[in-house]
């Protein structure tokens, strides 16, 4: 399994036009694939309500600035990493909806929440990416909090990111973040890890899915991101339906990813460990999860609908995710 650190790695029209596979399917059951996960996430949207939005262009100014910062010091030239810049970009950024106001997930925040958001997932991407340069991955959140930088910059930079969030966020926020991050190579090292990867999953095993898609999602920071201090709020606004937040970044990433997946043969994903362990269809399966996700859905618009604030935000949240 890849780790999938939020956002979601296939835009969602992609995800709807994506060729069938050249595999040992027969031609019929590749379209009956293809017209069954359509049909599966065009319902899905649909009732999300969702408006297509531009991607993020060249010009963009965080874009910009996180490629300037990340490609000169930290990456290897691939191509790859560029479509990670924009992608960590569209995040938090601003693009233009006919007929509506502007609106990818965080952009009411200001500017320089934005780019920190878009360096966040950079980061972490990095993390991901360069683990099999540093010592040890397994040291890793060690040697970030012992302030030890015989790794490179790298390390000190990550550290200052995360330090940051205290500026723009209360403190339980803030650590929520750090934490996320901090647990996500957590994730990353349960997904390594040969012996995790090969375990036999029984019926009694339903919570694992969930237990590492939270970690190697990183979703929880992606949520309290969403209520900097400038907002005013009270915890009490949010809280209670953060974790419904959480499953449906997590959720969101898994739907639209899943034919990919699928295409690619990748088989230890959050909705094929689901199937394995339920023993049901691989559709069935990813029906359920998408029930699951609209029901999170609801909850979370039913509680920050009280304040329009909080209703307008992760309505432009949910929309700009997708």
């Amino acid at each position: 399994m890849t780790t999938t650190v939020s956002p979601t790695e296939v835009r969602l029209e992609d995800s709807l036009q994506m060729p069938l596979p050249n595999s040992d399917c027969n031609e019929s059951g590749q379209h009956h694939w293809q017209a069954t996960f359509k049909e599966i996430v065009t319902k899905f949207v649909e009732d999300l309500e969702y408006c297509p939005e531009d991607p993020i262009t060249d010009e963009n100014a965080t874009y910009q600035a996180v490629r300037s910062e990340f490609s000169t010091q930290y990456d290897s030239g691939n191509k790859w990493f560029d479509q990670m810049y924009r992608t960590a970009v569209t995040m938090g950024e601003i693009a233009k909806i006919p007929n509506t106001t502007s609106q990818l997930p965080y952009p009411d925040h200001a500017p320089e929440i934005r780019l920190e958001i878009a360096r966040f997932t950079c980061f972490l991407l990095h993390v991901d990416d360069l683990g099999k340069d540093f010592n040890t991955l397994e040291g890793l959140q060690k040697r970030i909090f012992m302030g030890d930088n015989s790794d490179g910059t790298f390390l000190q930079a990550f550290r200052k990111h995360l330090i940051g969030f205290y500026q723009y966020y209360d403190a339980i926020q803030a650590n929520s973040i750090t934490l996320a991050a901090i647990d996500c190579i957590n994730g990353m090292l349960l997904e390594q890890n040969d012996a995790i990867r090969d375990m036999k999953l029984s019926d009694c095993s339903q919570s694992w899915p969930n237990y590492l898609r939270n970690k190697t999602g990183c979703s929880a920071a992606y949520a309290f991101m969403l209520f900097p201090k400038t907002m005013n709020l009270d915890l009490t606004d949010y809280i209670s339906v953060i974790e419904d937040i959480v499953f449906f970044t997590n959720a969101v990433n898994d739907i639209l990813s899943f034919y990919k997946e699928y295409l690619s043969g990748e088989t230890d994903t959050y909705v094929f460990l689901r199937a394995r362990i339920t023993e049901k269809p691989l559709d069935e399966t990813l029906r359920d999860v998408v029930a699951e996700t609209l029901a999170a859905h609801a909850r979370a618009t039913k509680v920050l609908e009280a304040a329009t604030c909080t209703a307008v935000t992760w309505k432009r949240y949910v929309n700009g995710y997708l």
